[in-house]
């Protein structure tokens, strides 16, 4: 068998690199062109934006219980949420890192009161735009949280001695008044009272 010349080699090597070339160019493109299909199925709108999702209290934190560890905080929001007049097509979680502090020297709860403060209360609050997906062939709408943020807000507490109702005071610590606890948690829970209880 007559071997072949470096040149021989060269010009084989050459037309080798040239097919995997053109392979490689035409795999490309021919998965640029299924993204492009893929995404011509679908018609995405933002039908709400900036739109309060959910709010939830975290935790009342004391002194003793207080760390400057990073701890995950997460909000889960089920399939079927009802968000204004959409409901949530699949369950998603959205999550955000805290220091869980509480009070660290003696502070006042009020002008008035001059009890100390025994705890911070936490409450996250979840905002974000609301995205309606159609498939244009099924007409299958798909609803989903996207831009979302998550944003947190601490409330000085007393916690009174039956341990039942906490002492809270108004933003500029002019007023204050007693509250159930449960009711308290219950209001962090809620947008709209949650809105109330931070800016009475």
């Amino acid at each position: 068998m007559k071997k072949l010349t470096r040149k021989g080699q060269v010009l084989i090597f050459v037309c080798i690199l040239i097919f995997m070339l053109s392979l490689g160019f035409v795999l490309v493109h021919f998965n640029n062109d299924q993204s492009n299909v893929e995404e011509n199925q679908y018609e995405i709108q933002i039908v709400s934006e900036d739109q309060d999702i959910i709010s939830t209290y975290v935790d009342s934190i004391s002194s003793d219980k207080s760390s400057d560890d990073y701890q995950l905080c997460t909000i889960n929001l089920d399939k079927d949420m009802q968000i204004g007049k959409y409901k949530l097509t699949q369950q998603q979680s959205f999550s955000k890192y805290l220091k869980l502090q509480g009070p660290k020297n003696q502070e006042n709860l009020s002008s008035k009161i001059k009890q100390n403060v025994t705890h911070y209360a936490y409450s996250l609050l979840l905002t974000g735009d609301l995205q309606e997906k159609t498939n244009l062939k099924t007409k299958e709408k798909i609803y989903e949280v996207v831009n979302a943020r998550i944003t947190y807000d601490i409330v000085p507490i007393v916690l009174l001695s039956n341990e039942n109702s906490v002492h809270i005071a108004s933003q500029d610590k002019k007023k204050d008044k007693v509250m159930n606890l449960q009711d308290f948690i219950n209001a962090l829970k809620n947008i709209e009272q949650r809105k109330k209880l931070l800016t009475w």
